[in-house]
This record gives structure tokens, sequence and C-alpha cells, in this order.
């Protein structure tokens, strides 16, 4: 039997640096377009390389999402090399990806087993998913379990985000400008919770370190867990995240806590400067 096959779009964090180039995975890339001039995302990109695009004042890029001709590419090369592809990607209520992966994938019936997966999420909560996936077909797990696996992850995978700039709910439809701009003046900063793969807004605190108790609240909910995951828009532990990764680690001492980066296609939805937070339950078997 073929090995199964991968795939996903940038608009993934990995848990693991160089995840990416050391196996066999395609990941298909979103454009980040502000009128000027267009950027094509990569899953490690670094702060400095896209942040002109979010230059104070101007609307955050436009998040062009992988095209239905891209993906049919992808799918057409690894055809050559396998008849079972697994085509996973960020929520279909943030991004256009997964949308352009079904399309494309009927192109290939009768063809090639294509099973395209919403995953429901984005960032490092797709990286979670997509290093299981890997994990599981190197293990030598079949096609069937790992859709099973996967299935199981995204009803178990849960993320806040609280956001730096309030224009970003407005942008997001989220609240009124006359909202946004009232918040922002009085220095409010919102929380947003992925609920079924939309950012639904949560609450509102007046000051950063509550916002970081509100963060440790959110996560005090879950009594086990197998995966923890901070995310920031650079590389390298802020103060914030020094400081929530040692009570954290109080909290929930055997489970592991990394620190991911999220992109330019999660930072044209909750801003720059935003902090959030994935976790994963425990309870599933992989």
């Amino acid at each position: 039997m073929s090995r199964v096959r991968i795939v996903t779009d940038s608009a993934i964090s990995f848990l693991t640096p160089g995840f990416a180039s050391s196996v066999p995975l395609a990941v298909v890339p979103h454009l980040l377009d502000d009128g000027v001039q267009t950027l094509e995302e990569r899953p490690d990109m670094e702060r400095i390389e896209y942040e002109e695009l979010f230059r104070a004042g101007a609307f955050p890029p436009r998040v062009v999402p992988p095209s239905e001709e891209a993906f049919a590419e992808a799918y057409s090369t690894l055809q050559e090399e396998t008849d079972s592809i697994l085509s996973i990607h960020s929520s279909s209520a943030l991004t256009g990806a997964y949308a352009n992966a079904r399309a494309a994938s009927e192109q290939f019936l009768g063809r090639c087993t294509i099973q395209v997966i919403d995953s429901l999420t984005i960032s490092v909560g797709l990286g979670l998913l997509v290093e299981a996936a890997v994990r599981a077909e190197v293990d030598g797990a079949s096609f069937e379990d790992m859709i099973r696996i996967l299935r199981g992850m995204i009803a178990r995978q849960y993320s806040i985000f609280f956001l730096h700039d309030m224009a970003y709910l407005e942008r997001g439809g989220l609240v009124s400008r006359s909202q946004a701009i009232l918040g922002n003046m009085l220095g409010i900063i919102p929380f947003v919770t992925l609920e079924e793969g939309r950012l639904i807004p949560m609450e509102k605190v007046r000051n950063r370190p509550r916002a970081l108790e509100k963060v440790l609240e959110f996560v005090a909910e879950f009594s086990e867990l197998q995966h923890l995951s901070l995310l920031q828009d650079s590389a390298g532990p802020s103060d914030d995240t020094r400081w929530l990764e040692e009570r954290l680690n109080v909290m929930h001492p055997e489970t592991e806590i990394t620190l991911a980066t999220y992109g330019p296609t999660a930072a044209a939805l909750v801003g720059l400067g935003s902090l959030g937070v994935t976790v994963l339950e425990s309870g599933g078997e992989e």
C-alpha cells in the first residue's frame, strides 16, 4: 500500500521548528494583499517580514486563500506518489482554503482518495493536527485511523485570544465602529474564542494584568490537558508569556507547554500584539 500524503495551508503554526521541511508535507500558501504589494505566506514567517502590511492606520491586508487551481496542482503532484491524500485546513469560517481544497478534490474522484478536513481552528491548533497526522502515518496508521484520530482531536481543542486593538473586531463584523473606537479610547481589551471554527467575542477587561489572569482562568477550567500552547506574533518569550508559563506550569505540571508564533493570516484576524492560548484536552488515543 502506498503511503498517505498530507496537505495543509500556510495559516498553520508548527510546534516543531523546521517541521514542514523535515517531513513529506505539502503546504499550499495564502497570499496577503494590501493593495500595493502581494506577499506569499509561509508557516515560518517572522513578523518583520510582513508587519509593514499592518502599518498604523491602515486596514489589515486582504487574505487571499490558496486557489482551487493551486490545490489541484498539489494533489496532481502527490497523485504520482500515492492513492490516498489527507488535506487538513484552517477553519472554513476564517479562510477559504477548505472550500477551495474541497472543490479541487472533486477533480480527482475515481483516481485518488482525497479526504479534506475542516480543522475548525487556525495557527498552532492546525499545527497540532497536522503534526499528529504525520506521526500517525509514520507509525503505520491506516488512512481511516488517521481521520478518526484527527476528528477526536478537533473535538478536544479550544482556543482564545485577547486583542490589542478592537478595530479587528469591527473589521470582522463582531462589534460596531463606535464600540471599537470607544473601546480603544478606554483601553478595553476584548477576548475572543474559537467556537465551531468562528471567532466569538467573550468578554472585555480594562487592563493587561487582568487579561493575563483571564487566560489563567480559562485554562483552569480544564482538569487534564494533553498539550497547551501560548501564541504570540513574534519569536522568543515575552514578559507576558514568561509570566503565564510560570503559573501554568504550577497549574498543570505534567502538561507540555509550548510557545508558538501566529502568522500573517491569523494576524489579519486578531491583529498584531495579541496573545492567545490553545489547549488540547486529554482523552484521545493519538
